[in-house]
């Protein structure tokens, strides 16, 4: 007979090794990994351990099977017109209004509208869940990520069970139905607290208070939020177990002070805790807490002897056959991580008993647990993280939390106090996001590793138990150091892997419509960015502009540097003042270090490139002016400056080309050059050659002449454009001049990012989503 108890954690791996063998397509590495958890199996139990192990393993792959069988749409792209029902609280920000809907078949749709004035604005402000609509617009399919290592926003929507995004163009006919829905009441509940808070709450704190109350945080400031993410104490703006805990904690010991039984009490918790989950939003981290104390009430209502691990082991496998994509979101794995690092270490922390050595332990254990997710998904981790967690934890368990519920609370029983409670708990959070952004500025406050591989996190994970296993165990000091040692070393190792890494890398990365190309030399020798993209903004009223503004440095580049590994630009080159080619510089600058800021003679024409200029002054970057003839050595690697030579009224035509070899290949960076710089050029280079050329302007028609292609005569052109941008680049006429001359043809707007990797003299070209590989 098989005993379970207090092995359902084993049966939780074997779900979630299944359940990820769907999700890599049955890649090679998955099956060893599950092969060697049978493995373990078969030899700490008996082999019928083994067929149950096998049996799970079958039933979550034929769950995630069915799963994806069902997580289909019926819709195809274009025109869409639709009777729809608005499923989320919907947010209006600027002149965006965005959110959930089911249209007439059921299927969730992401829709997004463009408010055209601002009456219309107040109007679509009074929109709110379960209100019908008809809705008029283009269905478009989400974008997949397009960079190496980047968050994938259609992977994300598919999770959710949504395939399109719905471009509105049109919403008439708003009515509420009368019809009582369950789900809809709870998130008007929700909808109401939030309003609350934002019309009682200043806005420094009103976006703290929605994320401790609500678990949500659209309204907290996004350098403030940046900075907790940083540091790694993000997750105290979750609603987070602990503060669960607290919460149940505080109005049960308030219902039993009132009288009513402890049965009683855990019957209206069984009922309350499910409402909850709802009206805060639902996020990984509230389902597992309030799972897991329903789960403690059922086994003291039923005097039931289940071992605590068990309890979470059998909350994982509930919420994975209830849904198994909840294994993929990044807060169930650090949410069940954490909590079982810490049931696991049970032991060891009941071996200290006074606070401050409990809650260092405690830290400790959540840090170690949570450091090789971190370094998967974020690519860094805070060096200071320990000391400000604990600090931070029971700064906003106990002081914060409890403030925000007594403010809240009071706002509705009794006003004046609690305008004073609002007024007080305001001047706390000032004072301590300011520490937060101080402490931010300072040097060396993080680490950035780059994405680890599986056998790091295997590695890190083994060294990690024996640690806690030798502290527990209390063996000498000398072999706890021995465990700290490992750690260490494997990080340094890590850290070091871009150092002893042969293979260099040209990226072309993808940003929309614009320029921005790495090169990252073999051992990381030099690391050299040219141009870094940028948005083209139009003029809008104040009504108009949303809170925060998209930034392709935020969002692209810097995060695939750090998941590189890339933490300094030795040089960074900008080839002209085109905002999509340097609109992103000065976001560059403040975020990253960069040794030589490169551009050509004539670039200062106006506000944009004067602000990169006196930017980079200001971070005592070196700044060198170059011009055709010119020779640059960065680093120990050459680059050639072909143009601008004589300057002209054109921006474009002055661009900065850039020629080099590398890997083997000989490469002439463009810029925006046209037609009159490429005259030039072959005049002063007449025997010019190129294997791959970035082709100028976006592939504008005003650009890569007959002429130019013939004496470069390139094997490979590239060419970085936004999809379906508004210039219709690249034109149609280079297009056919290219494959005229049997020139392979790479877009960022259809092929995403466009990798060449080398070693040596060979490398190969590849792109990203990688359906697709030249060699």
């Amino acid at each position: 007979m098989l005993h379970i108890k207090g092995q359902l954690l084993f049966f939780a791996i074997s779900a979630s090794l299944s359940l990820l063998i769907c999700r890599l397509q049955f890649h090679p590495l998955s099956l060893c990994l599950t092969l060697l958890f049978l493995l373990y199996i078969l030899l700490k139990f008996k082999p019928i351990h083994v067929i149950f192990h096998i049996l799970t393993i079958f039933f979550f792959i034929f769950l995630f099977t069915i799963t994806e069988k069902h997580n289909q749409s019926s819709l195809t792209e274009g025109d869409y017109f639709t009777l729809g029902e608005i499923i989320s609280i919907p947010s209006v920000d600027g002149n965006q209004l965005k959110g959930l809907m089911k249209n007439e078949e059921k299927e969730k749709l992401t829709f997004r509208y463009t408010i055209e004035t601002i009456e219309q604005k107040e109007v679509v402000k009074k929109l709110k869940p379960g209100d019908q609509c008809l809705f008029k617009g283009e269905l478009h399919t989400p974008k997949a990520a397009t960079m190496p290592n980047a968050f994938d926003y259609k992977q994300y929507l598919h999770d959710q069970h949504i395939h399109w995004q719905y471009k509105i163009e049109k919403i008439e006919r708003c009515n509420s139905p009368n019809q009582f829905k369950v789900d809809t009441f709870l998130l008007h509940i929700r909808l109401k607290g939030l309003k609350l808070i934002e019309l009682h709450f200043p806005p420094s704190s009103e976006g703290i208070v929605q994320a401790l109350l609500f678990g949500e945080r659209q309204l907290i400031d996004e350098e403030v939020e940046k900075g907790y993410q940083v540091l790694g104490i993000v997750h105290l703006l979750a609603i987070s177990g602990l503060h669960v805990a607290i919460l149940v904690g505080g109005i049960y010991y308030v219902i039993i002070y009132c009288g009513v039984t402890h049965e009683r009490a855990r019957l209206i918790f069984l009922v309350l805790l499910p409402i909850y989950m709802v009206i805060t939003g639902g996020s990984p981290s509230v389902i597992r807490a309030s799972f897991m104390v329903i789960l403690y009430f059922l086994i003291k209502i039923f005097r039931l002897k289940i071992p605590a691990i068990d309890v979470i082991s059998f909350t994982c496998l509930f919420l994975l056959i209830f849904n198994p994509y909840y294994l993929f979101q990044v807060g169930f794995q650090l949410s069940f991580v954490v909590s079982l690092g810490l049931l696991l270490s049970a032991k060891l922390i009941s071996q200290y008993k006074s606070f401050l050595a409990v809650l260092t332990i405690v830290s400790s254990i959540a840090q170690l647990c949570s450091i090789p997710l971190l370094l998967f998904h974020f690519f860094e981790v805070s060096l200071i993280s320990l000391p400000l967690n604990m600090m931070f934890v029971p700064f906003y368990s106990y002081l914060i939390l409890p403030l925000s519920i007594a403010a809240a609370f009071f706002i509705i029983a009794f006003p004046p106090l609690g305008t004073v409670f609002v007024s007080l708990l305001d001047r706390i959070l000032s004072y301590s996001h300011q520490f937060v952004l101080y402490v931010l500025q300072l040097p060396f406050s993080t680490l950035v590793t780059g994405r680890p591989s599986i056998i790091f996190i295997l590695l890190y994970c083994l060294a990690t138990y024996f640690l806690l296993f030798r502290i527990e165990k209390r063996v000498s000091i000398n072999k706890v150091c021995h465990s700290v040692g490992i750690l260490m070393l494997l990080f340094i190792i890590q850290v070091s892997s871009i150092h002893v890494n042969p293979y260099g890398k040209v990226m072309f990365i993808d940003v929309g419509q614009g320029d921005s190309v790495l090169i990252q030399l073999p051992f990381n020798k030099g690391v050299f960015l040219i141009d870094t993209g940028g948005r083209i903004s139009f003029p809008q009223e104040e009504w108009e502009k949303t809170k925060s503004t998209y930034s392709l440095v935020e969002n692209i580049t810097i995060p695939y540097l750090k998941s590189i590994g890339i933490t300094k630009i030795n040089g960074l080159f900008l080839t002209h003042g085109d905002v999509d080619h340097i609109g992103e510089a000065v976001e560059l600058i403040n975020q990253i270090k960069i040794e030589d800021l490169i551009v050509p003679e004539g670039f200062v024409r106006g506000d944009v490139e004067k602000e990169v200029i006196d930017i980079a002054n200001e971070n005592n970057i070196n700044v060198e002016v170059v011009r055709a003839g010119n020779q640059l050595i960065i680093n120990g690697f050459p680059f050639y400056i072909v143009s601008p030579q004589e300057l002209t009224d054109s921006k474009n035509d002055d661009s900065l080309v850039l020629w080099t070899e590398l890997g083997g290949v000989e490469w002439l960076f463009t810029g925006d050059a046209e037609h009159g710089s490429e005259e030039k050029l072959l005049r002063k280079y007449p025997g010019i050659q190129a294997d791959v050329l970035k082709v100028g302007h976006h592939g504008s028609k005003g650009s890569t002449s007959e002429q130019f292609l013939y004496a470069l005569s390139p094997s490979v052109a590239v060419i970085s454009a936004g999809y379906n941008n508004r210039y219709q680049h690249p034109h149609l006429e280079v297009i056919e001049k290219l494959k005229s001359r049997d020139i392979k043809i790479f877009r960022t707007d259809l092929h995403g990012g466009i990798l060449y990797e080398f070693k040596g003299t060979n490398g190969t070209f590849s792109i990203h989503p990688p359906y697709d590989e030249v060699k």
